[in-house]
């Protein structure tokens, strides 16, 4: 083959030129019949849960978002108001009350929850006899219901006859009345979210914990490092995607925190414990205002999507450094 011929298959139009036998210059063959319709039936089984999904969260939504824009209330003539719900919100000494307390709600029980499951992954880690059993114990506040573990929970902190006060008198140390001052409520929420969400970033830690290899501890034992450096220098950085992934699903999951605010404080005393998420619902379902509601809800969706971008963005750099 001359060089001319060579040359026109290399390029044809400025284009590169499959060869006679149908292969890319990349090496990759072309898709055959069989591979085409394997694709197209799979996109069409995808299809309606597709549907249902868009239904079940697009359509809400919209719904929601167009709602926000308008005074959509039973006392008043449904008009469209624009943004006048999302001034009021953010002009409103409530909302930015509300937003407080969400902010250290959130920080304070993930911050919490991971610490104490780092201490107790990595005491996991190091214990050889019973350990199945002690995971298994440590999973329980999580499979455990939690609308009758937060009703427990209730009767524990009750001031009058709850076992927490019982105990905390018996020792002479002083008995809070846990749901009737501010600072005391929201540390209940922040105890009862701990003890039931800890298990969970454990889960992953400890998942990640199994995938250190054991020679990167040995190297750093033979480099003369002792368990503290051990730990911020190897242990650490190795399980930074896991800890950003847990930061991720319990930092949004925070956000939206409403169970336990309902059935243990109401929001009270006064608005102390009241979060964005609760100060949505009061709105809508307590006043009733459904345009001021739906406007709450959107803010909170996109704090929601802010932090995970956020988190997301942290994230990218580990695995583009892993691969």
């Amino acid at each position: 083959m001359n060089a001319s011929s060579s040359s026109g298959l290399a390029t044809k139009g400025g284009r590169p030129a499959t060869s006679p036998a149908g292969v890319t210059p990349a090496g990759r063959r072309p898709r055959s019949e069989s591979q085409k319709l394997i694709a197209r039936t799979r996109r069409l089984f995808l299809l309606p849960l597709t549907l249902v999904l868009a239904l079940l969260t697009v359509a809400p939504f919209l719904y929601s978002l167009g709602l926000s824009l308008t005074n959509k209330a039973p006392t008043e003539r449904l008009k469209f108001v624009g943004l006048s719900n999302y001034i009021d919100l953010l002009t409103s000494k409530d909302f930015w009350a509300a937003l407080k307390v969400t902010a250290i709600f959130t920080v304070v029980t993930v911050t919490v929850e991971l610490v104490l499951a780092m201490v107790v992954a990595l005491a996991l880690t190091r214990i050889t006899r019973g350990a199945p059993v002690l995971r298994a114990l440590f999973l329980l506040p999580m499979a455990a219901a939690p609308v009758a573990s937060l009703f427990n929970w209730r009767l524990m902190l009750n001031s009058s006859y709850g076992v927490v006060n019982y105990i905390l008198g018996a020792v002479g140390l002083p008995q809070p009345d846990w749901f009737g001052r501010p600072g005391t409520a929201l540390a209940s929420l922040v105890i009862v979210d701990v003890w039931q969400w800890t298990p969970f970033v454990l889960v992953i830690l400890v998942g990640g914990l199994a995938g250190i290899p054991h020679e990167v501890y040995e190297a750093a034992a033979v480099d003369g490092a002792n368990a503290w450096h051990t730990f911020w220098r190897v242990t650490l950085p190795l399980l930074r995607p896991f800890v950003l992934v847990a930061l991720l699903f319990r930092g949004v999951d925070a956000l939206k925190t409403f169970d336990s605010i309902q059935i243990l404080t109401a929001g009270g005393p006064g608005s102390s414990t009241t979060t964005l998420n609760y100060f949505a619902f009061r709105e809508g379902i307590s006043f009733l205002h459904f345009g001021r509601a739906a406007a709450a809800a959107t803010l909170l969706l996109l704090a929601a999507t802010l932090l995970a971008r956020l988190l997301l963005r942290w994230l990218r750099p580990v695995e583009e450094g892993r691969s």
